[in-house]
């Protein structure tokens, strides 16, 4: 079984790294070639695709940060989480998530995001 912390902390990084030179040779490493990103709003294969969509929504929440929200439950090549959303610092999420990922034992295969209800 991958190892689901290391790449659930790398996901969510990939959304806090400003730097695109960075942030797209992360992406490429974590993603293969065919990965795919799924949420209510789009729907994406490639690590272009998705490094598109990961500087968009960073020039949408400027100085957001995602964080995980809890524990990963993992099993097999998939794992679920929670993650939260919002001003860098603050402790109150503007956005929380719940993401799938699924690999094929070491990269991400599959992405499949939903966004949770807030209390704001």
């Amino acid at each position: 079984m991958a190892d689901f912390q290391e790449i659930v902390d790398r996901y969510l990084a990939t959304f806090n790294e400003a730097d695109a030179d960075r942030r797209r040779a992360e992406i490429s490493a974590l993603y293969g070639a065919d990965g795919k990103y799924t949420d209510p709003h789009v729907e994406l294969q490639g690590p272009e695709q998705i490094d598109a969509f990961i500087a968009s929504t960073q020039e949408r929440f400027p100085g957001f940060e995602f964080r995980l929200g809890g524990p990963i439950d993992a099993h097999h090549n998939q794992a679920r989480f929670q993650w939260h959303a919002g001003p860098a610092g603050d402790p109150e999420p503007a956005y929380v998530g719940f993401d799938v990922i699924v690999t094929d034992g070491g990269r991400v295969r599959d992405v499949y995001g939903f966004l949770d209800p807030t209390s704001s």
